[in-house]
C-alpha cells in the first residue's frame, strides 16, 4: 500500500511539475517574441533616423524649387493649387524628416494633447483627408468612452499606421467604427481594397516584418508588411488586442483594434 500511495504522489507532482514547466515555457517564449519586436522596432527606428538625414538634402532641393515655381507661376489658375500643394506638403515631410531625426526641440502639439480616441481618430482622417481623394466615413454613434489618453505618442503612430494603409490600398471608401461599453472600447478600419493575402490570415502572419507570402504580386505592389508590424508593435505595447480579417462582404481589409477600459486609463 505504501508503494502504491507513493507511485500516486509521484505521479501528481509530476504531472503539476510538467505542467508548471509548460506554463513557464510559455511565457519565457512569450517575453523572448516581445523582446525581439521590441530590438526589431528599435532597429526601425534607427533606419528611420538615418533615412530622415539622407533625404533632408533632396527634400530641401524640391522645396527649393516648389517655391521658385510658385514665384514665377503662382497667379497661374490652372496651376496654383498643385504648386500650393507642393510646397505645403514639402513643408510638412520636412518636419516628419524632423521628428525622425530624433530632435529634441521639435514639439507635436497634437500628440501632447490630452484627447479622447474618438479625437485621435478624428484628427488623423483630416490629416489624410489633406492629400488623399478617397472617401473617409467615420461612424462613432456607438462610442462614449470619456477616458482621455495623454501624451500617447505611440497609439496615436499605430492608428496612423493602419488608417494610412487602408488609404494607399482602398480603391475609393474607407471606414472606421468607434464602439465602445462599459467593458471595452474597439475600432474598425475596413477598406474595399483587395484585402489581405490569404496565406497571411490563415497562418496568422500578419504583423511580422519582412512578411514571406506565395502571392508574390501582393508583396510587389503592397511592399513587406512594415507599416502593419509597427502598428501593431505600438499599439499591443499600449495593451490593445489587434485582429486582421477580409470582409466576407467586400473582400477588403479589417483591423480589428480593441481595448479593455480598465488597461485604457492606464496608457
Amino acid at each position: 500500500i505504501s508503494i502504491f500511495i507513493g507511485l500516486i504522489f509521484l505521479v501528481y507532482f509530476g504531472v503539476k511539475f510538467g505542467v508548471e514547466s509548460r506554463i513557464r515555457k510559455k511565457a519565457y517564449d512569450e517575453m523572448q517574441e516581445q523582446m525581439a519586436k521590441e530590438n526589431e522596432l528599435l532597429s526601425l527606428g534607427g533606419q528611420a533616423a538615418a533615412a530622415a538625414h539622407s533625404l533632408g538634402t533632396p527634400l530641401s532641393t524640391i522645396l527649393l524649387t516648389a517655391k521658385e515655381l510658385q514665384k514665377e507661376f503662382g497667379n497661374n489658375e490652372k496651376i496654383k493649387k498643385d504648386i500650393e500643394l507642393l510646397v505645403s506638403q514639402s513643408d510638412r515631410c520636412r518636419e516628419i524628416l524632423k521628428k525622425l531625426s530624433l530632435n529634441p526641440n521639435i514639439e507635436d502639439e497634437f500628440i501632447n494633447s490630452s484627447l479622447s480616441l474618438n479625437d485621435y481618430v478624428y484628427e488623423i482622417v483630416r490629416s489624410f483627408q489633406e492629400i488623399s481623394e478617397k472617401n473617409f466615413i467615420i461612424n462613432s454613434e456607438q462610442f462614449k468612452n470619456p477616458i482621455k489618453l495623454y501624451k500617447s505618442s505611440e497609439v496615436v503612430y499605430g492608428l496612423r499606421n493602419f488608417i494610412g494603409n487602408a488609404n494607399k490600398f482602398s480603391n475609393e471608401k474607407i471606414e472606421i467604427f468607434l464602439k465602445s461599453n462599459n467593458k471595452e472600447t474597439v475600432i474598425v478600419i475596413k477598406d474595399d481594397g483587395p484585402g489581405f493575402p490569404k496565406d497571411l490570415i490563415d497562418k496568422q502572419k500578419l504583423g511580422e516584418p519582412y512578411i514571406r507570402t506565395t502571392d508574390e504580386a501582393h508583396i510587389a505592389k503592397y511592399g513587406l508588411g512594415l507599416g502593419t508590424f509597427i502598428g501593431k508593435t505600438l499599439l499591443e505595447k499600449n495593451f490593445a488586442n489587434i485582429n486582421f480579417v477580409n470582409s466576407k462582404t467586400t473582400g477588403g481589409a479589417e483591423v480589428i483594434i480593441k481595448w479593455k477600459n480598465n488597461y485604457l486609463i492606464k496608457i
